[in-house]
């Protein structure tokens, strides 16, 4: 067989699994817009029903509140008007019962609210805003604490691990579960393993965990005095991905609580700006993708699989030096080619023809 039928035969095969797994890769990371979880509430009533009633009021302003966080630009959420009690509830689609407890005049829950899209919709474009959909990107957080002594274990309870428990991260873009750091966890990747980013032990223990980002979290120093530094390595396990959050000094382990705060605002803001979805328009354009290698149609169509403002993906041909892509997205072109650059790729145009290529 001639070597340029053989290398399109493979990267037909290629292209097909790639195609699923880009799309499996896309839904995964979506999550709903309109579903707020994780909202605790602790109300002290009258009576305990009156507690319980008054409590989930409490946990459906909040979910609000979070709801124009998420869906709405910053600078202009001032413009969007409180909800009276009839509307919000009319809006809300569903209250799931994560946790909760009774007391005589007390109520304690963690609650999760579900909007109806439509309704929310159309409460923002009456306040005269545009809607930004920002989809979530789930992360496993795993927290290492290296001495002079070395890593310390995964179960260590230090006040690094105890920053990372206690930081309510449900309303953003990137909510993050703690590792159990339990004798299955510790069977499926040691600290030592973590801090050096061992990713066949990272990829053992993410079956049982199933997240689309790792971010290994790591604080260095004496435990008991002196100045720490605090840093990691993020992984995307969806396309392999590796990226270093910078180290920051810390001035004292009392100071580690706003340091996880500062680091996850960090991740937040660096995912938001790829995570952005405008819908109020779409647009499509067709690129080229150079490919000098295999590697390089393998990235870009991870890299696109990975990103929520990419709409859909068609290959219009593919040969063993380019291929053809027509490409839907939200927004404009040019928010496209930030969005894109943030997730390593680059868009630009020469002359009539748009180039899609590895940054």
């Amino acid at each position: 067989m001639p070597i340029g039928r053989w290398f399109s035969t493979i990267v037909a095969i290629l292209l097909a699994t790639l195609a699923v797994c880009g799309s499996v890769a896309a839904q995964g990371g979506g999550g709903n817009s309109y579903a707020i979880t994780g909202i605790d509430v602790d109300v002290n009533a009258t009576d305990a029903v009156k507690a319980r009633e008054q409590g989930i009021q409490e946990a459906k302003r909040r979910a609000s509140r979070m709801l124009v966080d998420r869906l709405v630009a910053a600078e202009d959420r001032g413009r969007v008007p409180p909800l009276d009690d009839a509307r919000l509830d009319g809006m809300v689609r569903g209250v799931e019962f994560v946790r909760e407890r009774s007391a005589p005049n007390r109520y304690i829950a963690t609650l999760n609210v579900v909007f109806a899209a439509d309704m929310a919709k159309s409460w923002l474009a009456d306040s005269g805003v545009k809607v930004v959909e920002t989809v979530a990107r789930p992360a496993l957080l795993i927290p290492l604490w290296k001495s002079k002594a070395g890593v310390e274990p995964l179960d260590d309870r230090n006040a690094w691990r105890e920053a990372w428990r206690t930081l309510d991260t449900a309303g953003s873009a990137v909510p993050v579960t703690v590792i159990r750091a339990d004798p299955v966890d510790q069977n499926l990747l040691t600290s030592e393993q973590a801090y050096v980013g061992d990713v066949a032990a990272l990829s053992r223990l993410n079956e049982r965990y199933r997240a689309p980002t790792i971010i290994v979290a790591i604080v260095e120093g004496d435990k008991d005095s002196g100045a720490l530094s605090v840093g990691g390595i993020r992984y995307d396990t969806q396309t392999g991905a590796r990226s270093e959050i910078a180290k920051v000094p810390v001035e004292s382990a009392g100071q580690l609580a706003e340091a996880a705060k500062k680091v996850h605002a960090r991740v937040n803001d660096e995912w938001r700006s790829i995570a952005v979805v405008r819908r109020d328009s779409q647009d499509a354009i067709d690129v080229v993708v150079p490919i000098r290698a295999l590697g390089d149609w393998v990235q870009v169509r991870q890299r696109l699989g990975g990103v929520p403002a990419v709409k859909s993906v068609v290959v219009r041909s593919l040969e063993s030096d380019r291929a053809e892509l027509h490409l839907e997205y939200y927004g404009t072109a040019d928010e496209l080619q930030r969005t894109l650059a943030q997730a390593g790729l680059r868009l630009d145009k020469e002359a009539d023809q748009w180039r899609l290529q590895p940054r």
